[in-house]
């Protein structure tokens, strides 16, 4: 278990969680940087630094507050740390989700829209 600080993006396609992270959960392919021979699961997607390749793994289950979300895709792929995050939300969980944000009050909702 581990919390994690988040940015929430409609413009990224997958989610990210530092490779670290998904060598832990059991996916070595997050490890691989050899261009030669990459991991049958890798993609390669557009970074702040260009072009990278990265892990597409599938994520058995994410918590985000109480709802919970089985199969999520996410790349493995280290963020800067100048960022001050650890993951992004991206399209690949947020197709689930229904966000609401209640202006008086100032609070933001995230119901599960499956």
């Amino acid at each position: 278990m581990r919390e994690f600080r988040a940015l929430v993006s409609a413009g990224a396609e997958y989610c990210i969680v530092p490779k670290v992270d998904a060598y832990a959960l059991g996916y070595q392919e997050a490890a691989n940087d050899d261009p030669v021979t990459p991991a049958e699961n890798t993609i390669t997607s557009v970074t702040y630094d260009g072009y990278g390749k990265m892990a597409l793994i599938s994520i058995a289950r994410v918590d985000l507050g109480s709802i919970s979300f089985d199969r999520v895709e996410f790349v493995a792929f280290d963020l800067p740390a100048a960022t001050g995050l650890d993951v992004v939300l991206g399209r690949s969980l947020l197709r689930f989700t229904r966000f609401q944000l209640d202006y008086a009050s100032g609070e933001l909702r995230i119901e599960d829209a499956r």
